[in-house]
Formats: structure tokens, sequence, C-alpha cells
């Protein structure tokens, strides 16, 4: 039988979403073990102890760079199978995942990234105030993705960023419309969305598949198969895409998405055990 160990996320990286990211992850722990694989799921920390060679694929949520170079280490050894693989994960952090969008052609607000040494004003296209996100993992606490109205603000930001040790940041032009959050598995396998907050959206009209085109492109410019991500549909038509990250809750699709993402897994698990096959 083969085996596949599950790495649940650094409790640091689940911002009020510890309990979401656990379920989802064992969730896709009991899908497997449907499918004839034996499977489990561990804190970071035991994972840390695990021979992880004894496994045929690793899944991990977790997102802390030694972790994740460990893995990786061990995908160039072994060839392990590992979804996502460390590099996708590693091209999250905004740093590398803004010059992956420009190189791939995702339509992104204009953004600006800085070293949080740097005191430089506002960018010109800064008009009525800007976001300011960290540039490494995406959130650990609220204030890591900010809105400042002016360059006071920033100031007070980065300096905010700096005693955290935060070496870069980014800054992000605001685009008004409504904000919507996208799970998907693929590329091609399945795809879904929802407003952030339906109470306040405007319901601006667009196409689902356009949608959908500009997720899978965000994706597959990092390497994601697993997959979830934040867009702004803007009034006057275009998709903006904000943020793309590994291994989201998928919290209001709990049941579906792990239905999914088992499927895929299981399929890349079939396909090593066919290319081992003797012809």
């Amino acid at each position: 039988m083969v085996k596949c160990l599950g790495i649940f996320r650094e409790l640091q990286n689940s911002p009020n979403r510890e309990t979401d990211d656990a379920l989802i992850l064992k969730a896709v722990i009991e899908q497997l073990e449907l499918q004839r694989v034996e499977a489990r799921a561990v804190e970071p920390e035991k994972a840390d102890a695990e021979e992880l060679s004894d496994w045929d694929m690793i899944v991990p949520m977790c997102e802390t760079y030694p972790r994740l170079m460990r893995l990786k280490q061990l995908s160039l050894r072994s060839g392990a199978l590992i979804v996502n693989h460390p590099d996708a994960v590693l091209g999250c952090y905004r740093t590398r995942m803004i010059p992956s969008f420009e190189k791939s052609g995702v339509r992104f607000p204009e953004t600006e990234i800085r070293a949080t040494s740097s005191s430089a004003p506002l960018p010109e296209w800064a008009d009525g105030g800007v976001w300011v996100k960290r540039g490494d993992v995406h959130n650990t606490c609220a204030h890591d993705v900010v809105y400042a109205r002016d360059m006071a603000e920033l100031e007070a930001i980065r300096r905010d960023f700096q005693r955290r040790e935060i070496s870069n940041l980014l800054i992000q032009r605001h685009v008004e419309g409504d904000l919507i959050k996208f799970y998907g598995v693929g590329p091609g396998q399945w795809f879904t969305w929802f407003y952030h907050d339906p109470a306040s959206a405007r319901r601006l009209p667009f196409e689902l598949e356009d949608l959908a085109a500009e997720a899978e492109k965000a994706a597959g410019a990092v390497g994601l198969e697993v997959f979830g991500g934040d867009a702004i549909v803007s009034p006057d038509g275009p998709i903006h895409l904000i943020d793309i990250n590994s291994w989201p809750s998928f919290a209001k699709v709990r049941n579906d998405a792990a239905i999914q993402i088992a499927r895929r897994l299981r399929a890349r698990l079939r396909r090593r055990e066919e290319s081992r096959k003797p012809q």
C-alpha cells in the first residue's frame, strides 16, 4: 500500500485559521484512506523528526523556510512526490510571486517591492492610498496587510515591519470593486469562488471563465496544484489578482475540496505506480 504523510501548517502561519487549516488536511487524509492509501498527518515539529524518505508522497501545509528547504532536498534526493512542491510554496512569498506574475502575464494592480530599510516616498501612481504588505509569507497577524492613506501611515507601517524583522514590503495600488476569494485544484480539475463579504458586494458582472483562467494562470506561474487566492472584479470589467497561496483552508467548501484534492493526489500516486511497473 502506498503511503502519504500530511504536515500541518505552523500555528503562527494560521492566524484565526488554526482549526480550519487542520480540518482540510484531516479531511483529505480521510479521503485518501478510502482510496487505499495509508495516510496520516502530523504537526510540523513532529515531521522534523520523521524519516521522510519512507513516504511515497508528502503533503505539506507548512511554510517556514527551513522546513521547505528540507522537503526540497528530499525531492531532489529521492524524487519524492510533494504537493504542493516546496518551490511552489516559496513562490507564494510575495517578493517572488510578483515577478512570476509579471513574467506570466497575470493581471494584478501596480505594485512596488521595497526593502523595509527604504523610506522612499509613495509611488507616483499612489492616489488616495495604497495597501502595504509584508514581502514573504502571507499573514501571521492583522498587521501584515495594512492600508496606508498617506506617507505618514506608510512610514509607521514600514517601521513596524522593521521592528518585526521583516526584510521587504510591497506597496500595491488599491483597486475598487468586489473582493472575491477563489479556490482551485488543477490545473483544470476544479474551481470555485465566493464574495469575501456578500453583504457589501456590489455584484459587479464578470465572466467566470475569465476569473478561473486568471487564477489558474497565477497558480501555474508559481507551480501550485492546490491553491486559493484573492481577486478584485472592478466596475469597468477587468479582474485583478491580488494574491495566490498554497493549501488554503477551503473552510466554506471543505467537503467538496477534500474530495477533489484527494482525487488529484491519488491520481499522482497512480501515475507514479504505473511508471514503476516493468515494461
